[in-house]
């Protein structure tokens, strides 16, 4: 019997969990009110806020890039600019939506194990801030949680970042695609990431575990409330038939499912990790702490393990490979990633 290929090419490729799917189907039922004051979507903001302990204002969104476009709007104006990682997502892979939608300058750092570090965010503030009107106006610093790489900040390392966007005048974003996993790997509630630091407004993610094109943002300071309810609008991110979004949120945050669902991506990126790591021919890249794993192997193994595993080849240069583990990724899964890997080393 032949093996069927494995799926580690993205946690966007998995399905949505079926909770969810019965959610929206349930929800598919008679006429609701457009653009937003529905039952469901009233629930769902109201369940958020609860979640998040916060009066927070709610947006459900269809897409990532969306939701970071419209926060960092309602954050920064076109001569104002953004402080990044040089592998941030804004940055990176988003086809230039900031420079382009916004107007505005991102100002890019390099990343350790994927994360800024605030000396690197003071040498860019003075840099920047060298030359008056002749420079951008750093205004907000927006970070990933968990990292692009996989990696964690810590909650020391949060509040480091915190404190220095408060002495700075800067604004605290999040682009948070994957913030569950993040969460469950700190053994944290959503809340409690959130109010252990001083965050302005989060990009909070629902596709990458277990929705169906759903993400959301949250705007914790009423001072970027204003024009808000236009920039949805404005940034094309305002569904009329809102209830469907809205919907996959109320099965998400049911009996924590995003728990359950961030824990056993986590896991079994763990379970492949250990594997990669008892293979003297590959190596890992970076410590795997939620559900990516980044790895180098021999450039003649790369042929090979594409052809069994579906995975994206992140790096040519360094022979890197990326695989992500998701919510329906199966022991079996992990088993075959095993036998896989063993067969290629023996041939």
């Amino acid at each position: 019997m032949s093996r069927k290929k494995i799926c580690l090419a993205s946690d966007n490729w998995a399905p949505a969990h079926p909770s969810v799917i019965k959610a929206v189907v349930e929800a598919n039922e008679g006429h609701a009110p457009s653009y937003g004051p529905d039952p469901w979507t009233e629930k769902a903001e109201h369940v958020i806020q609860e979640i998040f302990k916060s009066q927070c204002k709610v947006f459900m969104v269809p897409t990532g890039t969306g939701a970071n476009i419209f926060a960092l709007k309602l954050c920064c104006r076109s001569h104002e600019s953004v402080i990044c990682t040089d592998i941030a997502h804004i940055h990176y892979q988003e086809s230039g939506a900031a420079e382009s939608i916004i107007g505005c300058k991102l100002l890019t750092v390099p990343h350790l194990e994927g994360k800024i570090t605030p000396d690197a965010i003071v040498r860019k503030l003075k840099s920047e801030r060298a030359f008056g009107k002749h420079s951008t106006s750093p205004r907000v610093l927006s970070i990933t949680q968990p990292t692009e790489v996989g990696t964690l900040y810590s909650l020391e390392e949060l509040k480091s970042l915190s404190n220095l966007c408060q002495e700075e005048n800067l604004l605290l974003h999040i682009d948070g695609s994957r913030f569950y996993n993040a969460a469950e790997s700190l053994k944290m509630n959503l809340h409690e990431v959130v109010h252990s630091i001083h965050l302005d407004i989060l990009s909070l993610g629902g596709t990458k575990n277990g929705l169906m094109g759903a993400e959301s943002i949250l705007i914790f300071n009423p001072a970027l409330y204003e024009g808000s309810n236009h920039l949805q609008k404005q940034t094309l991110q305002l569904l009329s038939k809102m209830r469907y979004l809205s919907a996959q949120y109320l099965a998400l945050f049911k009996d924590e499912l995003w728990r359950t669902l961030a824990m056993h991506a986590n896991q079994r990126a763990q379970e492949i990790a250990d594997i990669i790591k008892a293979i003297p021919d590959l190596n890992l890249s970076y410590p795997v702490e939620t559900n990516q794993i980044f790895f180098t192997a021999p450039a003649s193994w790369i042929p090979h393990i594409q052809k069994e595993i579906f995975c994206h080849l992140w790096n040519q240069e360094k022979n890197e490979i990326r695989f992500i583990a998701s919510w329906n990724t199966s022991e079996q899964d992990v088993k075959d990633v095993q036998t896989v890997l063993k067969e290629i080393k023996i041939s």
